[in-house]
């Protein structure tokens, strides 16, 4: 699920963003214009990414401190409240703008001096400041907060996942990666700078986002999702159908809405086919790629050569596991927040909304003794829910036991 993700369209209402009463004879459109100033070291450079509870996570350094980062291309860059406050900021403004879920969040926006990538630092960056929802896990997953896209222009970004690492160059050229299986006109839209190709299913040509904070192969947007071209490509055997939270974005948990995946053989990038791909319907625009499909392909948001290129890996990683259903915190309770028909979950009597207090012999009551970051941890990082496993609820008043076999798609 998403943690965490501005729109494109939202980033882009920052524009006409209010200023602060410390920054009224700034013009916060302008400084968001301005283009970032780009010091190299060398013509290229690489970081170490790690995949972790289906995020990519670095370490880079603003304004001399080093922390860690989720890289998510489809979001702006953003400070956790916590890290913002021990940094040497200049604050010039606040945006209201709409979250992945389409909740209103509120975020001042400041300027670091520095942002420091490897060998690459970026001069006077925009970065927006937050607050992580309180009593959900986001606050315990982010320790420096998110590199977004508006670093992105300048550089080639090259997201290799088949050697864990991250690639900045000055130019695509500096790659040896040969010629890419898909080609695609890279879409630059001003600040954020997210990456945007266009994409068909079916009669439906559209625009979608690149964008790795969503661990999806496609997520389509669900009126496309729904249109009758769009249908027809869809392999009926392969639709799983289910009902709960899209995920945790800035504003919180989404409410429940009916879920479905399905299986799209003629998914084009830009005309080109990356081959059958793994889908999901959203709630909001706009249609995503995700990070899913990072376990086939190479990915190179080349901004200088105005292209987004795929290269084959030399081993596709499996495909991930599709659970039932899935538990998470929100405020003290951790909660079913998703449930999927004809699932082995559903079949034992598990339903959406159930207060669960403990799972795979662990307690999922918050206390002193059990901090509520180590239990949303655990459930993100080490809890399997297509294993067989018996599940202690609270419904209606009363605990009850289920005994939930394992899960055989």
């Amino acid at each position: 699920m998403k943690l965490l993700s501005l729109l494109l369209c939202t980033a882009l209402a920052i524009l006409g963003g209010s200023s602060t009463a410390a920054a009224q004879t700034l013009n916060v459109g302008e400084v968001l214009a301005t283009p970032i100033v780009i010091e190299r070291e060398t013509p290229v450079t690489s970081v170490p990414l790690e995949v972790r509870m289906g995020k990519l996570f670095m370490t880079a350094t603003i304004n001399g401190q080093a922390r860690e980062f989720i890289f998510d291309s489809g979001s702006p860059t953003l400070l956790t409240r916590a890290f913002a406050d021990t940094l040497d900021l200049a604050y010039i403004g606040q945006n209201t703008g709409v979250d992945a879920n389409g909740a209103q969040v509120t975020t001042d926006i400041a300027i670091a001096a520095s942002l420091e990538i490897g060998s690459i630092r970026f001069v006077d960056v925009p970065v927006m400041v937050f607050d992580p929802p309180a009593g959900t896990p986001a606050g315990c997953i982010f320790d420096g907060g998110v590199i977004g896209s508006e670093v992105f222009p300048g550089s080639a970004w090259q997201i290799d996942l088949e050697t864990g690492v991250l690639r900045i160059a000055d130019a695509a050229s500096r790659f040896e990666t040969g010629a890419p299986e898909v080609a695609a006109l890279l879409h630059d839209f001003g600040y954020p700078h997210a990456p945007i190709f266009d994409y068909s299913v079916g009669d439906i040509a559209d625009k979608a986002l690149f964008d790795t904070g969503s661990s999806e192969e496609v997520s389509l947007f669900q009126r496309v999702a729904e249109h009758p071209s769009v249908s027809n490509s869809i392999a009926p055997a392969s639709v799983r159908r289910g009902r709960g939270s899209e995920g945790l974005s800035a504003g919180g948990y989404g409410a429940p809405v009916d879920l479905v995946r399905f299986s799209l053989g003629d998914f084009l990038i830009d005309g080109q086919s990356p081959g059958p791909v793994r889908a999901a319907s959203r709630g909001v625009p706009p249609s995503l790629i995700g990070s899913g499909l990072l376990r086939r392909y190479i990915v190179t948001m080349d901004y200088p050569g105005q292209q987004l290129t795929l290269h084959a890996r030399a081993e596709v990683e499996p495909a991930r596991a599709e659970p039932g259903y899935s538990i998470s915190y929100g405020g003290e309770d951790a909660v079913v927040v998703q449930l999927f028909e004809d699932s082995a979950a559903q079949a034992a009597g598990l339903q959406l909304g159930d207060v669960v207090r403990a799972a795979q012999g662990r307690d999922l009551v918050i206390s002193s003794d059990n901090p509520l970051c180590a239990s949303a941890l655990w459930l993100l990082e080490s809890f399997d829910p297509r294993a067989a496993t018996d599940i202690a609820i609270e419904r209606d008043g009363d605990v009850l036991t289920i005994h939930l076999p394992a899960e055989q798609r």
